[in-house]
């Protein structure tokens, strides 16, 4: 019975988009017509295949869904959702190692929703995105798990700082110690104000970077083969932000406070 549901369910546009309007409640014919932009005369035959395999009930000349029909296309749309993520860049999903994002955000990554995929031409490789920057300048709390360095990252930090944005910063340590040992003014200012607050993770991890504010979340992964190239995927969506302030919890619940004057006289011996 399994393959006839998944035929009746997935198969047909028509069948799709019929149990997803309906899930809003029931429908007689006319506002099936008008919702889904059919005639009765192709719609009809959809409607009786899901009837006789009882997704579809009909009652006072009236569609429903059935109990069935309701799990189905509740379990329907979190794939479809699912899909339509990956499918809009399935190439940056499939070449990119996914192992840094634990099982349970894995599962929801449909929560992206609309996001782009930043990625610099040959004139501008190393520069931090405008749209990036734009937006974080912008940003009242910020929230950064890196693994690697960037030469423009300390600055950008310790100006927003200066702005009175909140930060948490939590680094691998050889971050920190590159930040501490070859930007100590800027260290420094990190480390000693109060809207700041430094975390170490020395833990192995194989996450690039993760950045979540109030406005945005960009996020950054390693190819399958080991390689970092200069590509951000950038969310805006409200439930991306929630999907990736967990993601960043996730790492800073394995990290601990950045004890500054340890790693100032480590780096300075």
């Amino acid at each position: 019975m399994t393959q006839p549901l998944i035929d009746l369910a997935l198969l047909s546009e028509k069948r799709k988009d019929l149990l997803l309007l309906l899930k809003e409640g029931p429908k007689n014919i006319d506002e099936i017509k008008e919702s889904l932009s059919v005639n009765a005369a192709s719609i009809q035959p959809h409607i009786k295949r899901m009837k006789n395999a009882n997704l579809i009930i009909e009652k006072n000349r009236s569609y429903r869904l059935s109990e069935i029909g309701e799990i189905i296309v509740e379990n329907m749309q979190h794939l479809l959702s699912t899909l339509g993520v990956l499918e809009e860049h399935i190439d940056y999903w499939v070449s990119h190692d996914l192992s840094p994002i634990p099982d349970f955000l894995l599962d929801r990554i449909e929560e992206l929703g609309r996001y782009e995929i930043l990625e610099p031409n040959a004139e501008h490789m190393f520069e931090t995105p405008d749209l990036f920057l734009e937006n974080i300048k912008s940003s009242k709390k910020i929230c950064t798990f890196v693994s690697y360095f960037h030469p423009e990252s300390p600055e950008l930090y310790a100006s927003l700082v200066e702005k009175y944005a909140e930060l948490t910063l939590c680094m691998t340590e050889i971050v920190a110690e590159r930040l501490f040992k070859d930007f100590p003014q800027e260290a420094g200012k990190l480390a000693g104000m109060e809207n700041s607050k430094l975390l170490i993770c020395r833990k192995p991890v194989k996450l690039p970077s993760i950045v979540v504010t109030d406005r945005f979340m960009t996020l950054k992964l390693m190819e399958n083969d080991g390689k970092l190239r200069d590509q951000i995927l950038l969310c805006f969506e409200e439930e991306a932000l929630r999907w990736g302030k967990e993601l960043f919890t996730h790492y800073m619940e394995i990290s601990e406070p950045l004890d500054e004057k340890e790693l100032m006289s480590k780096t300075s011996g």
